[in-house]
């Protein structure tokens, strides 16, 4: 194995082309990742070469147009390894076939095409599964990636075809008075809950929506649907074709098996295969179209005075608050009911009413959260607070300025 440095706004697609080409399993290392995360990662993968992928690639023999990306072209053992902490925190590290990753990559593009001729925008980081498939989507379809920066306006995205977003992002670009570009044929929303009203303006806005849902172990994308309005904020849309979901009856997990799947997590530098079919931790149900609903994480569940909280539901409803850009919700350790939840919001303006007197509109009295605090900064700037960094910080005392 070897690792491979990279950053976001860097095209490391011909870097994991040789490498493949080799047949080597590729570690995707940030390159600003500390130093003692970095040893961390090499240690627990046993990488035993560090290329900088933030440089050209050497030259290749041949300056004949490369083919598609095949996996059938490369030995087995060709993929790459992804750091990934989930809800937890915690760093694992998930080993993906290059098969699984062209799977996913064909497979998506039955729902939402993607080919010559088409440039979807990157801003995010190819450490991450959802910033390193749009590089596979192009070597394995055809169309190109134009790497760039978070798009904050619209023009940002002149000339692009598609675009992977976050709610926060969506949001942001929302508040652009100017018009989406015509040039948009695909706007994917995933990695987290998203409300109805900011998928309702933004279907209004004409913009073509499509709401995700996916996991590292997937290779990202198991359910993507086009959106319409008045469809309900926990919505995924159905299956990929080829991909199965079930829902444990007794618990609501997601269960997922199919051809994307990862070949496993490496533990003590030893690859422990996943099981088949793998249980997600995260809740949620099929409708009667089959389409799939995302609840929230099993494990970020907490227990109020006897009754489940699931901290997705609220952030939900901060979401559908115009001014929240963002948010993260905790279950803090209470004295009398257990645990309680506090939120953390990123507020783009100041509200015209209190959050908490507009979440007790919505919300059933149990889950209107005891404090409202502002959102640190540095988890405002990330693409996704964490709500482990934010717990941790809550338990070492720190303190944060309340909104409501």
């Amino acid at each position: 194995m070897i690792a491979l440095e990279v950053a976001a706004g860097c095209d490391p697609s011909e870097h994991l082309q040789q490498a493949w080409s080799r047949g080597e399993r590729v570690l995707l290392l940030a390159k600003s990742a500390p130093d003692a995360a970095r040893a961390q990662l090499l240690a627990a993968s046993g990488a035993r070469e560090v290329v900088d992928g933030t440089k050209p690639a050497p030259a290749r023999a041949s300056s004949a147009v490369r083919p598609l990306l095949d996996p059938r072209d490369f030995a087995p053992s060709a993929g790459v390894v992804l750091a990934t902490s989930g809800s937890s925190g915690v760093p694992r590290l998930v080993d993906i076939g290059l098969d699984a990753l062209v799977a996913s990559a064909r497979l998506g593009a039955r729902v939402i095409a993607f080919g010559e001729g088409d440039a979807w925008h990157a801003s995010l980081a190819p450490t991450h599964i959802g910033g390193l498939m749009i590089f596979v989507r192009a070597m394995a379809l055809g169309g190109v990636v134009r790497a760039g920066a978070q798009p904050r306006a619209w023009s940002d995205l002149d000339g692009a075809t598609h675009v992977s977003l976050v709610a926060a992002q969506l949001a942001r670009l929302l508040e652009d008075p100017a018009p989406p570009p015509r040039s948009l044929k695909a706007v994917m929303l995933g990695g987290g809950p998203s409300a109805q009203p900011l998928r309702d303006a933004a279907i209004a806005s004409g913009i073509p929506l499509f709401a995700t849902y996916g996991l590292t172990e997937t290779s990202s994308q198991v359910a993507t649907g086009a959106l319409a309005l008045g469809d309900a904020a926990t919505l995924a849309g159905a299956a990929l074709p080829g991909v199965s979901i079930a829902i444990d009856a007794t618990t609501s997990e997601i269960l997922i098996n199919g051809p994307t799947l990862a070949r496993g997590e490496i533990i003590d530098g030893a690859l422990v295969p996943l099981a088949h079919p793998l249980r997600t931790r995260d809740a949620g149900f099929l409708d009667e179209r089959g389409r799939l609903h995302v609840i929230g994480r099993l494990d970020s569940m907490f227990i109020s005075g006897g009754k489940n909280i699931h901290p997705e539901t609220i952030e939900r409803a901060l979401a559908s608050i115009a001014e929240v850009r963002s948010s993260c919700v905790i279950g803090v350790p209470h004295e009398k009911w257990g645990a309680r939840p506090v939120a953390f919001v990123d507020l783009a303006s100041q509200p015209a009413r209190a959050l908490g007197d507009q979440l007790r509109a919505v919300l059933e009295p149990h889950l209107v959260p005891d404090a409202i605090l502002a959102m640190p900064a540095d988890e405002a700037a990330a693409m996704k607070p964490s709500r482990a960094r934010l717990s941790a910080r809550v338990a070492a005392g720190e303190r944060f300025a309340e909104i409501s």
